[in-house]
Formats: structure tokens, sequence, C-alpha cells
């Protein structure tokens, strides 16, 4: 894919739905060492609400805005990457970004199956405060343990406020599914971000399939042009339904105030968020396991007059 004979790095980041990768994407974008980034970003849902959630802009990123990335490495996916790699100023480095609910062994498969990249590792964030409970669910089961396998470096994240506790249960969690990961835990905001950009030397993954349904995952999207009460909204997401598992997004309220939402596991955060285009609409995006929940656009609604 590229005409350069140094082959270009590539690292993949994954980790389960609300473990903090775009809030680590981020800081990979403000503190890039010097090096020219390409990243890829995707998330599972019908729009992208990751491109408008990263506020750092300086480098290159290719957003894709539908399906998750290991179902679209044929299309979508490869096209992204060819267009990094082939550009007349390719990047110095590209990060790709797994679905909250794939496999990013899948994606490593890619980098290292091409000989004009260099895999330099996949790094994993797992959810100190949730990664228990979550492992306990077994629609959930199969997926962590996947990606945990799946790294080469394990980041315990939200260690700052988990219990003491919940950070040795997670720790031992991780230890039982991959017992040689490197691991550390940290959270995002204090990580050094070099640890993602050169992880040795990676393990092989080749057992890992290219394709697999997401299945029981399901995803929706809410939009209006409505201006949204924050207050309301705040009070209706204490009240979802228990087999959602994810929410975010960005809204605007009747005085034109951006603010982005994140709710995952219970846990709410509703921020001022500056809005590139304020006539844009209100969008949320949300991904559930099991029976689809068809009333959350009515409860969403609720929040939008």
């Amino acid at each position: 894919m590229m005409a350069k004979t140094e082959r270009l790095p590539v690292s993949v980041v994954g980790g389960f739905l609300g473990a903090g990768k775009t809030s680590l994407l981020n800081r990979l974008l403000q503190e890039t060492g010097g090096r020219r980034l390409g990243l890829i970003v995707n998330d599972f849902g019908d729009i992208n609400i990751d491109e408008q959630l990263i506020v750092a802009r300086d480098e290159t990123m290719i957003t894709l805005a539908n399906g998750c990335i290991c179902c679209s490495i044929g299309n979508d996916f490869l096209r992204a990457l060819v267009a990094l790699v082939t550009r007349p100023d390719p990047p110095d480095q590209i990060v790709i970004e797994a679905s909250g609910v794939a496999n990013p062994a899948r994606i490593a498969s890619i980098a290292r199956a091409d000989r004009s990249l260099h895999l330099q590792g996949v790094t994993v964030l797992v959810d100190a405060v949730n990664f228990c409970q979550q492992l306990g669910d077994p629609l959930l089961k199969d997926t962590l343990e996947g990606q945990v396998r799946a790294a080469d470096l394990v980041i315990l994240t939200k260690v700052d406020i988990a219990s003491d506790e919940e950070v040795i249960k997670a720790r031992d969690a991780v230890r039982n599914i991959s017992p040689d990961v490197r691991m550390i835990a940290s959270p995002v905001e204090a990580l050094p971000v070099d640890l993602v950009f050169d992880l040795g030397d990676p393990h092989q993954t080749s057992d890992a399939p290219l394709a697999e349904p997401h299945h029981p995952f399901w995803s929706g999207t809410f939009a209006s042009d409505q201006p949204c009460d924050v207050d309301v909204l705040r009070q209706m997401l204490g009240s979802l339904p228990p087999n959602l598992l994810r929410l975010k997004g960005v809204v605007s309220d009747s005085e034109g105030h951006g603010f982005a939402v994140q709710w995952v596991a219970g846990r709410l955060v509703i921020d001022p968020h500056a809005l590139a285009d304020p006539s844009a609409r209100s969008t949320l995006v949300y991904i559930g396991v099991g029976e689809e929940e068809a009333s959350i656009k009515d409860l969403l609604a609720t929040s939008f007059v």
C-alpha cells in the first residue's frame, strides 16, 4: 500500500464501551511527541459521534461513520487505511480505534499482513470500576475476554474513582484471562502516552477470525432539531433500561449552548462542549445488549421541547 520503503507504524487501541478510548485518543493528538498522526476512529452506531467529541484537530483524522470496524475491513476501513498510507505526505504513525464491542485482534491482523505496515502493538483499556460486573454477564463475557487476549498492553482505567477492591479484582480478572500481558493502572489523564506508540514486539493473534457478527449487541440513534432541556435529560438518564450499555452524544439547549453527554454503566457526565456548527441537530447514539429496547427514543424525546 505504500510507495515508501520504510514501514509505517500502526498502533491499535481497543477496549469495551466507556473504558476511556476517546479520552486517550484526545491525549495522543495533543501530545504527539512531534509525530504526524493519522487517526482512524470508528464507533458502533448509525453515525460517528466520536468525531464530534474529539476536540484536537491538529492531526489527520479519518472517521468511519457506519458500523463496526471489524465488520467493514473489506470496504470502508481498508479504503481509509489506503487513503492514509498512499498520501503524498503520509503520517508518521497510524492509530486505529477499535469499536467498543470489537476484538482488536482482527484489526491488528490487517496491519500484520501488510508488508508496508509495522504493527507496534495493541493497547486495550479496561474499566476498573465496571469490568468484573460486565465480565459476569454471559452476553458480554466472550467480547471482554477476546479484547484482553488481543492486548499487548492492558491499561486499567478509572483507578482514580475505583475502590481498592475494584482495582484488585479487575487486575486479577485480567491476569486470569491473559496471565502474561503487560498491565498498568492509571487514569487516562496521567497515562504516559508513549506506551501506546511503542509496545515492543506484539504477540501473534492469528487465530482470531476476520469477521464475526456483533450480536447480541444493538445500537440506535436519536436526533432532534428541538432544544434540549439538560436538567430533564439528566433526570431521564437516571432511569434508563438495564440492558443499555452506553449512551453518548452532543446536544444544544434553547440558548445555543452545547453539551457533551456521556453515560455508561449508570455513570453520567454532562460537560459544556463547543459546537462546531451551532445549527447542527442534537444527536445521541446508544448501544445495548440482549433484546432491543424500543422505548429509548421515546424516553429521550421527553428532554427535547
